[in-house]
């Protein structure tokens, strides 16, 4: 017997275990979306669009920002309903076709573009389950495998038609669409949660180094240059020459895609080094608890404080380090200071590239910065914004596992 038949689907109590298999034509009218001259656009009635469609759902509330000039006959035949169910037509790549959402809003007028497809439903069925549904893993395979790919990667309404889906009753639809919807309510929920934490945090943070919000202490603020506060600047080793990636080694080697918003992220999408490799990079990184890590291009300046003596990862050539002079200023403080809004500015202006952004060494070196000469003051601003931070991993850790939980719950009722 196969793994894939000892993994028994979630079913709701009192509904049938027995979907149905049925083609998409059985179920849904397919159509592709309207296609009409420059000239026409930036006036008259909304249009949907391929961006729209990326998202899990379409409702009233949002706001289409495309308009189109039509004819009457043309926005009938084209039109917009609620429960129709549409799928990203053309894409660079396959990955992007296909992707499906559904409109759960009320009738207005708007019609949809010719970059997308819209399925009417010719029976009885909610297509909010569809939108959950079609974006599962299995039935993103199941999509991808009726589209092809010349100059760019394409579905048409004739090859999604003859697809073969399996169907549970409408009951059972309506359920399971109400619980995602719940679900998703409540990821809503923490996202506005999250940003707003960002918010506030950002907000005391211009408050706090412009020396407008104070903390009852008499303590005198001194000017640097950062080089004046740092006492080794370093970068990591490109491979090229060196070593090869992901041939057998595990340790992690870090660029700037692997940490963000101050976390270092050591997972599948980090690459390998061997244990030689990792000692080579590190008689130029000589990475230690309490240096920083710096995004020297790409995101240039994202900032993470390590927090313990690395031992299996290291650092590419893009990724700058910096060892704070503990005698004037205290690790995390320099952590906050480099993420503050003068500095980032900073750091904005002096950078080089236009398609590829970088900054040099040199400049890095002689960012100005002002910090308090008290070590009393620099650890009250840390507590304070730690505490701020920590607020924000508590609704980030709720955010992820719900993410996780969602994922997991699409997966048992969709095998």
């Amino acid at each position: 017997m196969s793994e894939e038949k000892l993994v028994p689907k979630l079913r709701f109590s009192g509904f049938t275990e027995n979907w149905q298999e049925f083609k998409f034509e059985d179920i849904y009218n397919v159509k592709n979306g309207l296609n009409k001259g420059k000239e026409y656009f930036g006036k008259g009635i909304q249009i949907l669009n391929y961006m729209d469609v990326n998202k899990q759902e379409l409702n009233s509330e949002q706001t289409i920002e495309g308009l189109v000039e039509l004819s009457d006959k043309e926005i009938e035949r084209y039109s917009v309903k609620p429960n129709d169910l549409f799928f990203t037509r053309t894409s660079e790549t396959s990955d992007e076709i296909g992707l499906t959402s559904a409109y759960i809003g009320n009738s207005i007028k708007c019609v949809f573009s010719g970059f997308l497809l819209r399925a009417r439903p010719k029976v009885d069925l909610n297509s909010l389950f569809f939108a959950y549904y079609l974006r599962t893993p299995k039935q993103r395979n199941n999509i991808i495998k009726f589209s092809s790919i010349t100059t760019r990667a394409l579905i048409s309404g004739g090859n999604l038609s003859k697809m073969k889906i399996n169907l549970p009753s409408i009951d059972e639809q309506n359920k399971i669409a109400n619980l995602f919807v719940i679900i998703d309510k409540k990821v809503k929920l923490l996202e506005k949660k999250y940003q707003e934490y960002q918010d506030f945090k950002k907000y005391l943070m211009q408050q706090i180094f412009a020396q407008k919000l104070r903390f009852n202490t008499s303590s005198s603020y001194s000017n640097y240059k950062l080089k004046d506060i740092v006492t080794k600047f370093s970068t990591g080793l490109n491979p090229r020459k060196n070593f090869k990636l992901n041939e057998g080694g595990e340790n992690f080697y870090v660029t700037i895609k692997n940490f963000q918003n101050g976390i270092l992220n050591l997972d599948d999408k980090c690459d390998k080094i061997d244990d030689n490799a990792l000692k080579l990079i590190n008689k130029r990184s000589d990475l230690k608890k309490d240096d920083l890590i710096f995004a020297s291009i790409g995101r240039v300046g994202e900032v993470y404080l390590i927090k313990n003596n690395p031992i299996n990862w290291n650092i590419n050539e893009s990724v700058f380090s910096l060892r704070p002079n503990k005698q004037f200023i205290e690790p995390k403080f320099l952590y906050y200071l480099l993420n503050s809004t003068k500095i980032q500015n900073y750091f904005e202006s002096n950078i080089t590239g236009s398609t590829f952004k970088s900054i040099k060494m040199k400049d890095l070196k002689n960012t100005p910065v002002t910090i308090p000469d008290s070590f009393e003051l620099q650890n009250k601003i840390i507590q304070f914004l730690s505490s701020v931070d920590s607020k924000i991993v508590l609704v980030d850790n709720e955010l992820n596992n719900i993410q996780k939980f969602k994922k997991g719950l699409l997966q048992l009722m969709f095998v």
